[in-house]
């Protein structure tokens, strides 16, 4: 193995990137970095054993290892990489989610980190060490206009909500632009939704149009000067926020697809893994303040195995998507169906409505929906299955409530596994309410 650790590293190595394993099936990471990262040159090996060549040739500042399970000596692997990148390049694993307990295990070998694919870019910037000298927005701002501090605090502003609600950005671009010019009132619309700031614009005296790469994607206008007409450097100004709301609302538009790619399982569509952290912890926050109950349930398919074993993968595929678009259909619009991982699902019934009664159980609506999936899945085709498919699908599931069986994210998920491990042993097709016997 060579060894780098006494090497004088190269300058031009803090603008390099290695993406290692991408014909792996990390094929589409190396678009997304590329999309992410345009001011980094972006090297690429396919094997990991190429990549400890390349790296021995010529060094970079980050090193992004495509993590893919069939991999033999996924250690010893990736321990070579981090001789050959030396200690001062970071070396970030990335792996689909069913990947991560394997990523995890052999994260000990010498990388610095790793993240899941979809990406999210703040995730792997810090992964990476990575500094943006850029706005939030990965925009660098042309030259413009003396602008005010009370501009530049609120164009701050504007760049901070990039990752809100649509309607806080276009509302928070309204107002730096009225602030800008100095006009009455000042209105922003775009691709139908329209924001405002001070009087309502109902004759514009400047318009300027806001432009992505696929055309124009609305307008910028201003009404009455607070101070009698407008100078040339008003209009100049103007357009020259409008065309970095532009970008801004570009890049906005983007992290938001980023965003749900990020959050939702390619196979089924539903809401994955990573989602259902951040929502339930939320769910659970709300329901400690306003004392409401949560029943989460994790089922999955009896015998899931056997059916990829003698009907494909593609079969496999078919049979999770259609389960879970079966679920969605029997829960009510604020419950959370998500596939946790394999064949495995976690259900998230909640209601908001309701305050917690003391001395109450599990609510109904949960065995309910239940029972009428359950029902349904007796009557559901699988195609893929041939004749026998119908009917033939079963599930297991455990049932554990906030705060009677736990008051954390982990332990409720914890003791709703428990409860199904317990409906496994007693057979399968059958659902347990922690703590207690058969429940089916």
């Amino acid at each position: 193995m060579i060894s780098r650790s006494h090497m004088t590293v190269d300058p031009s190595s803090r603008d390099r990137m290695l993406l290692v394993g991408h014909s792996l099936g990390g094929g589409e990471l190396l678009d997304d970095l590329r999309a992410r990262y345009p001011e980094l040159m972006i090297a690429t090996c396919d094997s990991y054993l190429s990549g400890i060549a390349e790296l021995a040739r010529r060094p970079a500042h980050a090193v992004v290892a495509y993590v893919d399970p069939s991999l033999v000596q996924l250690d010893n692997a990736v321990a070579g990489l981090r001789e050959a990148a030396g200690q001062e390049a970071k070396l970030v694993l990335c792996c689909r989610p069913e990947s991560e307990p394997l990523t995890r295990r052999v994260l000990a070998n010498g990388a610095d980190d790793y993240v899941l694919y979809p990406l999210e870019t703040n995730e792997l910037d810090a992964a990476i060490g990575y500094a943006r000298l850029t706005s939030a927005s990965g925009v660098q701002l042309a030259a413009a206009p003396a602008a005010s501090m009370t501009e530049l605090a609120e164009l701050s502003s504007v760049l901070a909500g990039i990752g809100e609600q649509p309607r806080v950005l276009l509302k928070r671009i309204a107002e730096l632009t009225r602030t800008a010019v100095g006009a009455r009132g000042a209105m922003v619309v775009v691709e139908g939704a329209t924001a405002t700031s001070g009087e309502v614009v109902n004759k514009p005296v400047i318009s300027t149009p806001l432009t992505s790469t696929s055309g124009v994607i609305g307008q910028l206008s201003v009404g009455e000067h607070t101070d009698g007409p407008y100078a040339p450097g008003d209009t100049q100004k103007l357009t020259h926020y409008a065309t970095v709301f532009s970008h801004i609302l570009e890049a906005a538009s983007k992290q938001r697809q980023w965003r749900q790619l990020a959050v939702t399982d390619e196979c089924s569509g539903l809401p994955n893994r990573r989602y259902l952290r951040e929502k339930l912890d939320e769910i659970l926050a709300g329901a400690a303040a306003e004392h409401f109950h949560v029943t989460l349930l994790v089922f999955d398919i009896d015998d899931f195995k056997a059916y990829n074993d003698e009907y494909g993968h593609d079969a496999g595929d078919e049979i999770l998507r259609v389960t879970g678009e079966l679920f969605r259909e029997h829960c009510r619009e604020q419950d959370i169906v998500v596939r946790y991982g394999g064949d495995e699902f976690v259900v998230v019934f909640w209601d908001p409505e309701g305050p917690r009664v003391a001395g109450s159980r599990h609510p109904d609506c949960a065995l309910g929906v239940l029972q009428r999936f359950t029902e349904a899945l007796r009557s559901q085709r699988f195609p893929c299955l041939g004749p026998s498919g119908q009917g033939h699908l079963t599930i297991s599931g455990g049932l554990a409530t906030y705060p009677w069986d736990a008051t954390s994210r982990e332990t409720l998920i914890s003791r709703a596994d428990e409860a199904l491990l317990a409906a496994k042993r007693a057979g399968k097709n059958r659902i347990f309410l922690i703590g207690q016997a058969d429940n089916s």
